[in-house]
């Protein structure tokens, strides 16, 4: 039987690589988006799948319906493995925001994030937004795409192996984005300490003043000061940091890949 010129064999393989590289765009930064629809997604899934179809080496399947399906479960697991791992750099940007936004005032104010569809505060969009447009003008997204080929050469189908160390490797990456965080953060909530801290004293010495009416509008002027001028910090952390997230995903599949029989 030949389905779309393809022999079974090979229509099996082109169905696990499908599982696998679908997988892995649902949760890509940008390609998540719930702008993009799923039908889309799934037409540049089955179009990458297309491409690098015959560049992939057709592994040996013998146990029918119910290897595919372990298979197609293993390719599905990958893919949410490597999407979240791809995903924490901007989980953590967004998260610098809100701390920024937090120390600053505006948290009490939320917007919808069209990305996710949940209500984060304002600067958090912005630097969420500003990461983006970083990642497309530096061409990173290629990196993306780059690892899903690559990921058939360093991972061959059928199979994973969750090995011990791939759950290790996921905390230091957690914390790796928690890092980042702090780098972009830090100016900031530094500098709104501070005032804070000079508020305190303000209140001290002279206990008549009103802190609390001239204190918003310091905050709020301290912190958007301070956030044109790191504002560039993003910029220049950027591209390395989208480059660690090609190497997590590298680190991640190897460890996956199942042991030599």
């Amino acid at each position: 039987m030949h389905l779309f010129g393809l022999t079974n064999e090979q229509f099996e393989v082109f169905v696990l690589m499908f599982l696998r590289v679908s997988s892995m765009l649902f949760l890509f930064p940008i390609f998540s988006s719930p702008q993009i629809p799923r039908q889309l997604r799934l037409g540049l899934g089955g179009l990458l799948t297309f491409v690098i179809f015959r560049s992939v080496p057709a592994p040996h399947l013998d146990g029918g319906a119910f290897e595919l399906l372990v298979g197609g479960a293993a390719q599905v697991l990958l893919g949410v493995i490597v999407g979240f791992v791809a995903s924490l750099i901007f989980t953590g940007i967004q998260f610098a925001g809100e701390l920024i936004d937090l120390q600053i005032g505006f948290a009490i104010a939320n917007v919808i994030n069209p990305q996710t569809q949940q209500n984060i505060t304002i600067i958090g969009e912005l630097q969420l937004a500003l990461a983006t447009l970083i990642f497309l003008a530096t061409n990173s997204h290629y990196l993306l795409i780059e690892g899903i080929a690559g990921s058939f050469k360093l991972l061959p189908l059928p199979y994973i192996n969750l090995d011990p160390s791939v759950a290790g490797n996921l905390s230091l990456f957690f914390a790796q984005s928690f890092l980042i965080v702090f780098k972009i953060a830090a100016p900031v909530v530094v500098a709104l300490f501070l005032t804070n801290v000079s508020l305190a004293f303000m209140a001290r010495v002279a206990p008549q003043m009103n802190v609390f009416v001239i204190g918003l509008p310091i905050q709020v002027a301290v912190g958007l000061t301070m956030m044109a001028i790191s504002l560039p910090l993003l910029a220049s952390i950027g591209p390395e940091i989208f480059q660690g997230v090609a190497l997590q995903m590298d680190t991640v599949m190897r460890g996956l890949r199942p042991a030599p029989p």
